[in-house]
């Protein structure tokens, strides 16, 4: 028996060691707006609704349209991973964060949303994190192989909110299911390989002693 539960431990570490995949991690930053950022004048309302994968959230709309804000643009390769989860950590309500596909050009067109709308994907809907510690979720779907625009600003006059820290981490997915891609098999390690050798060396020992006790 003490034999078993040696291979059996030597096992279930080498399945450990070479675990399944996790969640593409697209992106992992912590960052602020800075006041060399460019501006942008009015920005996106806050209207209580997170965008999901069923698209839910409607485009918001556009505020403060004589009001300077800094902004910020981190661009993210989605590759096979369209259903994006993406995390924004900020206890400042001074922040806020959306997501557009390929191409961001606020102050590029006329009309109501000046141009705040075209590629427009999502965003939290809220500014600072729930209760002051969760961080806010939102998902949005973004075509394969595209680049995904996540742009930060900040929401007050006279620069409020620039400085601020915020934690970002992206993650992708390739269905609504929180599916991991497929990924090649690892290569063991020279440890594993020898950990797997003795594993197997271990069980045929104990097959010759089991072997012997039939012959006595």
């Amino acid at each position: 028996m003490k034999l078993i539960s040696t291979a059996g431990t030597l096992a279930l570490f080498i399945l450990l060691a070479t675990g399944s995949a996790r969640a593409t991690s697209l992106l992992d930053v912590s960052d602020a707006v800075a006041l060399t950022d460019p501006t942008q004048v009015g920005r996106l309302s806050r209207n209580g609704v997170p965008q999901d994968w069923t698209g839910g959230e409607l485009f918001p709309g556009v505020i403060n349209t004589a009001t300077p804000y800094h902004y910020l643009v981190l661009s993210v390769a989605v590759g096979i991973t369209p259903f994006v989860q993406i995390e924004f950590d900020s206890v400042s309500t001074n922040t806020f964060i959306s997501a557009y596909d390929t191409t961001y050009a606020p102050n590029s067109a006329g009309g109501p949303n000046f141009g705040f709308d075209t590629n427009w994907l999502g965003d939290p809907g809220l500014s600072g994190n729930s209760f002051g510690t969760d961080p806010l979720f939102f998902q949005v779907l973004v075509p394969q192989n595209h680049n995904l625009l996540l742009v930060i600003n900040n929401t007050a006059a006279g620069n409020v909110g620039v400085g601020d820290p915020f934690h970002l981490i992206v993650e992708g997915f390739i269905d609504s299911e929180f599916t991991d891609p497929p990924v090649a098999a690892p290569v063991p390690e020279p440890a594993t390989l020898l950990l797997s050798g003795g594993g197997f060396a271990l069980l045929g020992l104990r097959r010759r002693y089991r072997g012997r006790q039939r012959l006595i």
